[in-house]
């Protein structure tokens, strides 16, 4: 993919985190585009041509929601610690650049989930989208009951702390530190792990992840017992409250948005796992 043939106007759209260092590094990157000829825009703008994210992997998400998961590709500059979905660290800033301008770059498409909240008596639909994952709890880090259904067929009663409902380019976050299993992130598929789950005569839940075929429907359904709580789904750590007894039921899926991520090393995936966790 050639930049240089692109007809929309040489725009790139930068965000930070408001530390020093993430400040200083998007000032460096800021000035070497500027000097090559682009537009550098600090607020959202659906024109440009490249999405930057400068911090960690919470810049990266809060760049992604804040866009309304553009479709624009992302890259992510590494000034924090985990950085799972930054790539470039700052002493290749340089190489970045120049490698972008050529268009020496693959793009990963990268899933979502969508959560699809359904309310009783109401014909109203609440979307919402993770690019890592959804958890479904109660408000007050009660445990929470719900009945959980795959393709319309009951799976389980599950009684304890969340369901966490993980995309593959997710797995690698809540959904691993909950015992849950790495999936390769561009894999056709999502994942359900439990946190914390009960198991006795009332309530079984599998002890292992399940991964679902991205064609699949998740649908979770409060029990009677907690129908006057108040749920809490977690949007990649954006907390979203919802009062159980107004809501029929939540459907979980793949959705037909995706985000594109622009990748320099086919092999960052693997070699991000080993630096990242072994």
């Amino acid at each position: 993919m050639d930049e240089k043939s692109n007809s929309q106007k040489k725009i790139i759209n930068l965000f930070s985190n408001r530390n020093h260092k993430s400040f200083l590094v998007s000032n460096q990157i800021k000035k070497k585009f500027e000097n090559k000829g682009y537009e550098v825009s600090e607020k959202y703008n659906n024109k440009a041509l490249l999405n930057i994210c400068v911090g960690g992997d919470g810049a990266f998400l809060r760049a992604v929601h804040n866009s309304c998961c553009s479709i624009i590709p992302f890259v992510g500059i590494n000034t924090g610690n985990l950085g799972f979905y930054q790539e470039i660290l700052t002493n290749e800033i340089d190489e970045f650049v120049e490698r972008f301008i050529s268009g020496d770059y693959e793009i990963d498409r990268l899933s979502l989930v969508e959560a699809r909240v359904y309310f009783k008596n109401s014909k109203k639909i609440a979307r919402h989208y993770a690019i890592n994952e959804f958890l479904v709890r109660a408000k007050e880090q009660s445990i929470v009951h719900l009945d959980v259904f795959i393709d319309g067929n009951h799976l389980e009663t599950f009684a304890g702390d969340a369901l966490i409902i993980s995309t593959p380019s997710g797995s690698t976050a809540y959904n691993f530190a909950a015992g849950g299993s790495i999936l390769y992130n561009t894999l056709k598929g999502y994942q359900l792990t439990h946190l914390a789950p009960i198991n006795s005569r009332s309530y079984r839940s599998l002890s292992n992840s399940v991964i679902l075929p991205s064609n699949a429907v998740l649908k979770t359904e409060v029990t009677k017992i907690d129908r006057n709580n108040e749920y809490l789904l977690i949007i990649d750590g954006i907390n979203k409250y919802y009062k159980r007894s107004a809501i029929d039921y939540i459907e979980f899926g793949i959705s037909k948005k995706h985000i594109n991520k622009l990748v320099f090393n086919k092999n960052w995936y693997w070699l991000n796992i080993k630096d990242k966790f072994l």
